[in-house]
């Protein structure tokens, strides 16, 4: 019998040797696997300086002096390394500000030309791309997928626009996946198109009946893209420049395209007071529903537009706005419309009144922002911060921006 005998120490040797390989091989491909964790447990950046520092623009009118210190305070309490917001009246930027740093290692600023990732904000941009393609008669809400996507699957093929805008569709949102790292959300993988981002779910199982129930999912509009560019008869990302943002003028406004050079802050996760640098993801897989930088400003002028009816008529914002009931009557539990939540807030006001708000949040990895408008007194609130967090951790200091105004304004 040839061969190393078994207890020979050449062989245990061999046999070390190979369980010290496997365990590294292990050890690296689990790394890999959770990537994300161990960036987040790293050092990072101290923030404590944050405390010192001061708006980029220091107005000296009455009102906006008083956003200039709401926007310090609030920038204080989010511990964030920087907070940039806007605000829009009457269809007119009235005010805007930044505080902190775009990159903190470096020691850059960051000011109102400083694009953030707006998460699902994205979303009601698409929704505006959408409106146009109803207005004009190419799309209806019972337009169905199958039509302009001929790739989608069986279970694809039938859902509506209007299930699909309206996340009642039943697609499933991210999960986890044969992967590195193992969690879609965190996806650094290129599509380089509307069809191959469909093919992350094209075939699986729905998760109930189309439009008998609610669950969101940024999928639908990844689908919902690929209706859009085959009834504009053009891909998605050009539909939406040459009819939304370059009408609009949303020069800060494009896809979050990883390496590509841009005006954009860094991107970080905080926690104990440090800011470490997030994972790098390529959200080229959800442009539509959450793929798109940003800046408050730009989102203003795109609350201004809707507002205002510069690219929509009535009856089709009006579309946009309106809760979609389930096949049982009900409104779904969002108040959700097509890619915008629509409810009466006596939050906004510390007066307690009344007050309707179309609005939505956005999350993203490294990026939250919200975006607010208040159609009964044409005011639209904008805000972005460059750290991974809960969008709705920013609706106090849009609150308050709105009351300021709206109160210097009766």
């Amino acid at each position: 019998m040839s061969g190393l005998p078994i207890n020979s120490p050449s062989h245990i040797k061999m046999k070390k040797t190979l369980i010290s390989i496997a365990t590294v091989t292990t050890l690296i491909f689990v790394y890999f696997m959770v990537e994300p964790v161990f960036v987040f447990i790293s050092i990072g950046d101290d923030l404590s300086e944050n405390t010192t520092l001061e708006p980029s623009i220091g107005h000296q009118a009455d009102v906006p002096a008083q956003a200039d210190e709401i926007l310090k305070a609030h920038f204080i309490d989010l511990e964030t390394p920087s907070l940039s917001v806007a605000v829009g009246m009457n269809d007119a930027l009235v005010w805007s500000n930044t505080i902190g740093y775009a990159n903190i290692k470096d020691g850059i600023s960051a000011d109102t030309a400083t694009m953030y990732r707006i998460g699902s904000i994205s979303k009601s941009l698409t929704s505006v791309g959408l409106g146009r393609l109803i207005q004009n008669g190419l799309l209806s809400l019972n337009t169905e997928a199958g039509d302009f996507v001929p790739y989608a699957s069986n279970n694809l093929s039938q859902l509506t626009v209007q299930q699909l805008a309206s996340h009642t569709s039943g697609i499933r949102n991210y999960g986890t996946c044969m992967c590195l790292p193992i969690w879609e959300y965190y996806s650094n993988d290129e599509y380089s198109s509307v069809e191959a981002s469909i093919g992350i779910f094209n075939g699986d199982d729905l998760l109930f009946e189309p439009g008998t129930d609610f669950s969101y999912s940024s999928y639908n509009y990844t689908l919902l893209s690929g209706v859009m560019e085959g009834a504009a008869n053009k891909d998605f990302l050009s539909f939406m420049q040459d009819e939304v943002f370059q009408p609009l003028g949303l020069d800060q406004t494009l896809p979050d395209r990883p390496g590509v050079s841009r005006n954009s802050a860094d991107f970080y996760e905080v926690g104990g007071g440090r800011a470490r640098l997030t994972y790098l993801t390529d959200n080229s897989n959800k442009w539509a529903g959450g793929g798109f930088l940003s800046t408050p400003s730009d989102l203003v002028r795109l609350g201004n537009a809707v507002l205002n009816y510069t690219l929509l008529d009535t009856a089709t914002t009006a579309l946009l706005y309106t809760p979609i009931a389930l096949a049982n009557g009900e409104v779904n539990e969002q108040n959700y419309g097509l890619g915008w939540r629509n409810h009466v807030s006596t939050n906004i006001i510390q007066d307690n009144r009344e007050v309707r708000m179309y609005h939505h949040g956005g999350s993203a990895a490294g990026g939250i922002a919200m975006l607010i408008l208040l159609p009964e007194y044409n005011v639209t609130v904008a805000v972005a911060t460059n750290r991974s967090g809960q969008s709705s951790d920013l609706f106090t200091v849009a609150y308050r921006l709105a009351e300021l105004f709206i109160l210097a304004s009766e």
